[in-house]
């Protein structure tokens, strides 16, 4: 399933770089932070999100004129 949905990402948005980064703890559970990487002219964007949903929020708040 979590691949799926960083899947359905890249396709939706083949403009971003989308990728996953992992934390783990000794303590807790795993967890996964969502990114999307940009580069608009000389600016670098880099969003981050715990998950799908909350990422593209900001990705279309990013693309919002």
């Amino acid at each position: 399933m979590l691949d799926d949905d960083v899947t359905r990402l890249r396709q939706e948005y083949p403009d971003w770089q989308i990728s996953t980064i992992w934390a783990t703890a000794a303590s807790g559970p795993d967890s996964r932070r969502l990114l999307a990487y940009r580069q608009v002219d000389h600016q670098r964007i880099l969003l981050s999100a715990w998950n799908a949903g909350e990422l593209r929020a900001k990705i279309a708040q990013e693309e919002s004129p």
